[in-house]
């Protein structure tokens, strides 16, 4: 019997994409994913909060010193959320900033739990390139491991209302860069894994060459003598 399309396997009927997806995923593409669903679900919880604060604040409070508020949190008790905002510093915009500070000595960093390695070249292009875009933005250094002195760098000389605000966009980063080094991890992990295609090939016990996938063609030569 003849085939009727060469680019489905004439034996299980499926496409060379169909048989990747089912059959062609390794463990760690199934790691990567969790992570992925991690991050996804630090970042709303984070946007959640963070697009409160501003609402919250009173607006007398948001030009005082941001860093004395911040470290006399019992004065300022009608401010419910600063507990928040020190979590989000310690979690977020400090371990941003040590990432940064390594990466530029060519030390290994880690951010979320992403490692970047001093030979991760594309990683590093990235996570710099991110960085960078983000201090032109901003106008700010993330933080003193430039030798850029003409801005101001990490939280230095802001009101609270600035502070709320910078906080905000470096989760913003902060996700944005594990994002992107996250893809380039399971594009790494996605270039190992084994290939299936449907091909014209001779198959033990048919006569002639017929389309089939690779998963179907080792099945049969394991079960049908040449």
């Amino acid at each position: 019997m003849a085939p009727n399309r060469v680019n489905k396997c004439w034996m299980c009927g499926r496409t060379s994409d169909e048989v990747n997806s089912s059959v062609g995923r390794i463990p760690q593409e199934t790691e990567l994913d969790k992570r992925f669903a991690r991050m996804t679900d630090l970042m709303a919880r984070f946007n959640r909060a963070s697009g409160e604060w501003g609402d919250l604040v009173p607006e007398q409070v948001k030009t005082l010193d941001f860093d004395f508020v911040l470290n006399n949190q019992s004065q300022f008790k009608s401010i419910r959320f600063l507990a928040e905002v020190e979590d989000s510093k310690k979690t977020i915009v400090i371990p941003l900033q040590v990432a940064l500070a390594n990466v530029r000595k060519g030390v290994e960093a880690s951010i979320g739990g992403v490692k970047i390695g001093p030979s991760d070249g594309a990683k590093r292009e990235v996570f710099l390139r991110e960085i960078a875009d983000f201090e032109r933005r901003t106008g700010r250094n993330l933080n003193s491991s430039t030798a850029d002195r003409s801005k101001p760098h990490g939280f230095e000389g802001m009101r609270v209302g600035q502070g709320l605000v910078f906080i905000k966009e470096v989760g913003a980063l902060y996700f944005l860069v594990q994002e992107k080094l996250l893809e380039i991890e399971k594009e790494e992990e996605m270039s190992k894994r084994p290939v299936f295609a449907v091909s014209i090939a001779k198959v033990n016990g048919f006569e002639g060459e017929i389309p089939v996938c690779t998963v179907c063609q080792n099945l049969v030569t394991c079960l049908v003598p040449a």
